[in-house]
């Protein structure tokens, strides 16, 4: 999911949300390649706007290639690339006619992220398909639910990008991207805009691990200019805390804050996390969004969980549970 020199990676380690297991081969003396995935299904009973019941299966399986190989001067090259089916056992897995008139059985694969990386001293440059800096450092944090999750800022954008992160220095680091669009490409048309810049920075400041980052925005939405977020992650006793805040605009160039607190610990067979986060957006009322989960360890890389979310918005929309699945390997 991410690169082993960005603060994200530990962040999602500490969040625990499931990590495969995959299998390693060494090639020759300087070459590894490896394979991993998971089964990833889920079902949902929420409301609609209309605060009617309706259930939907969703599957977020995927398969996980990897390659390592030493470079000159001490470097390394290295290769992620994840694919994810378009169909699976979602709610068109009996082959009906899925959104946009497309069915099940043409729905294929899709290439989820694919990036190559260059490490070394200087720290990592890496070219491909990911996630952005808003994403890896801020809201990566909120993103723990399997099925119901909360609502993430309007500046994180899965895209091209070309990315510099520095090594760590004594428990600090930086980053720095642009996400690249050609000018043929409908974002281009869309924003007037063929590239825009991102930058994070972290901090461990032993307890307590600090992330801040910006990104013009400009390839996701022409109103998202200028987004910002900041968040901290501790552990106090057995429970592990975080917080976020994310300032961002949408449609029509309204305000998007973004605040909360989020807790997680483990128990005997699993883990138990709740999280609150209030919603502010110029010209609507405020929103409280509260999403709780417990997981049950059925065996190594194997668990399943429970989720109910309150979004606080109009006839309960959005309101339910959720029940997922996770095997990785």
């Amino acid at each position: 999911m991410m690169k082993k020199t960005t603060s994200a990676l530990a962040i999602a380690a500490l969040l625990g949300t499931g990590a495969a297991s995959a299998a390693t081969f060494q090639i020759n003396d300087t070459t590894t390649v490896g394979i991993g995935g998971a089964f990833y299904p889920f079902y949902t009973d929420t409301k609609n706007d209309k605060g009617n019941s309706t259930d939907g299966y969703g599957d977020a399986s995927r398969l996980i290639f990897t390659a390592e190989k030493a470079a000159v001067n001490g470097m390394t090259a290295s290769l992620y690339y994840q694919l994810r089916p378009q169909g699976g056992l979602g709610d068109f897995a009996d082959g009906s006619l899925a959104t946009g008139g497309q069915d099940e059985g043409s729905a294929g694969v899709s290439t989820h992220v694919a990036h190559a990386t260059l490490s070394g001293d200087f720290g990592s440059v890496t070219y491909g398909k990911n996630d952005n800096l808003m994403y890896r450092y801020i809201d990566v944090i909120r993103d723990y639910n399997d099925a119901i999750t909360f609502t993430f800022s309007d500046a994180i954008v899965r895209t091209r990008i070309l990315n510099y992160a520095s090594p760590d220095f004594d428990g600090f680091g930086f980053e720095v991207e642009a996400e690249l669009a050609g000018d043929s490409e409908p974002v281009k048309e869309k924003t007037g805009n063929s590239s825009s810049a991102n930058v994070a920075a972290y901090a461990d400041l032993d307890p307590v691990r600090l992330h801040a980052a910006y990104t013009a925005g400009n390839l996701q939405d022409s109103n998202s200019d200028g987004a910002y977020g900041v968040a901290a992650v501790t552990s106090i006793d057995v429970i592990d805390l975080s917080a976020t805040y994310v300032n961002s605009k949408i449609n029509d160039g309204q305000d998007e804050k973004i605040a909360g607190l989020y807790a997680s610990t483990s128990y005997s067979f699993g883990s138990l996390h709740l999280g609150v986060q209030e919603v502010d957006v110029s010209n609507a009322s405020n929103r409280t969004e509260v999403v709780g989960r417990a997981t049950y360890d059925i065996a190594d890389n194997v668990y399943t969980s429970v989720e109910y979310g309150n979004f606080d918005k109009a006839n309960d929309a959005g309101n339910g549970f959720g029940v997922s699945l996770w095997y990785g390997f």
